[in-house]
This record gives structure tokens, C-alpha cells and sequence, in this order.
């Protein structure tokens, strides 16, 4: 039965809902699925600011243009007195419903967040900075706010009245997942836009800017967690000049999802027109980028069949094409622990290690 749906959990079978296995999509395809997006910006005018060291670890801030609404706010993170580019990290921070906050879920060094965002680096990344750690293991780690958090969010003031009359009360994380999915979604309804496209076109952007600032080599990889594991899968099928790609707890079946997931996820992982031409696990296999995906045995978010069903289906089809695929079940709920950091480091390392 289809407890989201309850009386009409027959729409499924109406509406004749069967991803394809084998996936009918490629870079090309997949962008247009995300509808019309801004033209990508000339010109980065890419800003730096202050510096500082914190536990060996050298922190600058950095900031850049999508060619749209505010600048991006981020912080390139590696490690102290490292001379010369080092491998490149974009790494995604996690959705939470915590929009106030981006890149300080990821980041130690900075002035202590509020308990509103600070229970998230505490639950979801094993109470330390992730960015930090992967820095100190010799990487140029890239943490930036994505649309729709920290720099890049509607702020307070610019929320619609109503939602607040509708909410009952001013506050603004329940307003800002209010506003993506009330207010936002429609607009980009009618603008024939998606939050996949810009959220994905604001991590091109990002990997533009990693690849011309002098810390980076030209060997880039994606890390991410949650909506930052969807935002790493869309980059790995948008971007194949990507050396490696980690994805966790962001990876199941749609099928799987229909019955009672698909409520708590948010608007990023359905873009309209998607599911016609490729289930979620099919966007792996359009480019032939390294892949590990981290699964969370325990995950509240998706199913244990769903996330066995595409483990198998990723497995297989990564090995006939030759391809690296890993994955790992950790028994773990929605997270990113230290095992699992520390697992996905070291793999990071042994792959930029062996080209």
C-alpha cells in the first residue's frame, strides 16, 4: 500500500509509473530535463578574503559570481604550508533543513554555530569538521554554500508574509522548507526551470572556479552527504572531467520511494521528466567517472530493498563497462561518520594515487 498517497495510492499504476532500467538519457538529455538555467557566467570575479591556520589546516575565504542573485560564499581549506596545486575536493554539504547555514556544517575553525545548525556537524558528521580532516590528508578542499543556503538563501525578510501566517510563528529554517516547496517551486514551474538544474548549475560553476585557482591541480573530485550525495550524482553526470565522485546516503530505487519516501525528501531529487527517461540509480552510469557510494544500512530516508536494488544494478552495470564502482553498507542512520569518513579518504587517496 502507498501510505503517502493512501486513497489514491492506485495513481501509481495508472499513471503507469516504471522508471527504466536501463537508463535513455546522457549528459545532454539530463540538462535539458532541468529545464531552462541561467547562461554560465563569463566572468567568476572570483574574490578572496581573510586567512587564518587552525589546527594545521590553512583556511581562506573565497567568494565568486554565478551571474545571478548573491555571490557565493566559500572556504578553501588545505593544509598548512603545502607549496604548489594539490588534488581538488568540491565538497557538498548536507541539505538538514538547516538553509541558514552551508559550509560551516563541513568546516572546524570557525565561530561556534547556533544549536539550530550546530546538531548537524554533531549527528551528521561525527562532531568534527570532514573538510578539515580530508585537508590535512593533502587535499585543496572546496566548501561552498549552495542556492538556496547560507550566502546563497532567501533570507528572512524576503519571505512571503503568508508562510509566516501559515507557519504561525517566525522561524525561518520551517520558513525556508516552507518557501522551497511552496513558493519557489512554483516559480520555477513557471519560469520551466528546476532546483536540480540550478542547484547542479551552481556546483558547474563551482568546478569552474576549483579549476582555475592556483591551489587546485587538475585532478577534482565531489564528496557529499544527503542533498549534498544527490548534488555529487548529478555533478557525476554532468561533469565527467571529474577524477572521482563519492555519494552518501542519497542512493535507492524510485520505485522504492514511491510508497512512503518521497515526502521527506526535497524537490532536488525529482525533477519533472527525469523518471521518463532514467531511474536514480541510471544517472551513475552516464559517464564513467569513480564512484563510491557510502549506503546507510539504517537510513530513515530510503528503503533497505530500494538501496539493494541499486547497489546490484550500479554493480553490475559499472562492471560490464569496466568502470570503478565501490560501494559499502555501514549500520548507520542518516550520516556521515568518521568509519565512513575515514573509509572514503582513504579511497579518495589510493584513487588520485593511481591516476
Amino acid at each position: 500500500m502507498f501510505t503517502d498517497l493512501g486513497s489514491f495510492a492506485d495513481l501509481e499504476r495508472v499513471l503507469d509509473f516504471s522508471p527504466p532500467a536501463i537508463p535513455n538519457i546522457d549528459t545532454t538529455t539530463l540538462i535539458e530535463i532541468f529545464g531552462r538555467l541561467p547562461s554560465f557566467p563569463e566572468k567568476l570575479d572570483i574574490k578572496r578574503g581573510k586567512s587564518w591556520v587552525h589546527d594545521g589546516v590553512a583556511i581562506t575565504e573565497i567568494s565568486w559570481s554565478t551571474g545571478y542573485g548573491p555571490r557565493t560564499e566559500a572556504l578553501l581549506l588545505k593544509p598548512d604550508g603545502a607549496v604548489g596545486p594539490l588534488p581538488g575536493v568540491l565538497f557538498l554539504h548536507s541539505h538538514d533543513d538547516v538553509k541558514e547555514f552551508g559550509k560551516e556544517k563541513l568546516v572546524d575553525g570557525l565561530p561556534d554555530l547556533p544549536e539550530s545548525a550546530a546538531w548537524v556537524k554533531r549527528d551528521h558528521y561525527g562532531d568534527r569538521g570532514a573538510a578539515n580532516e580530508l585537508a590535512k590528508r593533502g587535499f585543496a578542499v572546496l566548501a561552498y554554500d549552495a542556492f538556496l543556503w547560507g550566502s546563497r538563501r532567501f533570507k528572512f525578510e524576503e519571505m512571503p508574509h503568508k508562510l509566516t501566517e501559515i507557519l504561525g510563528r517566525k522561524d525561518y529554517e520551517s520558513l525556508a522548507v516552507m518557501h522551497e516547496s511552496m513558493v519557489l517551486s512554483k516559480y520555477l514551474s513557471l519560469f520551466n526551470s528546476t532546483l536540480a538544474g540550478l542547484l547542479n548549475f551552481d556546483d558547474r560553476v563551482a568546478l569552474a572556479v576549483a579549476k582555475i585557482i592556483p591551489e587546485v591541480s587538475d585532478s577534482i573530485s565531489a564528496v557529499g552527504l544527503s542533498g549534498g550525495g544527490c548534488r555529487a550524482i548529478y555533478l557525476h553526470a554532468t561533469s565527467p572531467e571529474l577524477s572521482t565522485v563519492v555519494s552518501i546516503g542519497a542512493m535507492a530505487t524510485y520505485k522504492s520511494m514511491v510508497p512512503s519516501h518521497i515526502a521527506p525528501h526535497s524537490w532536488m531529487f525529482f525533477p519533472q521528466g527525469l523518471a521518463e527517461k532514467s531511474d536514480w540509480p541510471g544517472l551513475c552510469v552516464i559517464n564513467k567517472t569513480a564512484l563510491y557510494i557510502q549506503y546507510c544500512a539504517k537510513d530513515q530516508l530510503f528503503t533497505s530493498e530500494g538501496m539493494a536494488q541499486a547497489d546490484a544494478l550500479l554493480a553490475s552495470t559499472f562492471k560490464a563497462s569496466g568502470a570503478t564502482y565501490k560501494s559499502g553498507f555501514y549500520p548507520v542512520g542518516h550520516s556521515f561518520n568518521i568509519e565512513m569518513q575515514e573509509s572514503a579518504f582513504d579511497w579518495l587517496e589510493e584513487m588520485i594515487k593511481n591516476g
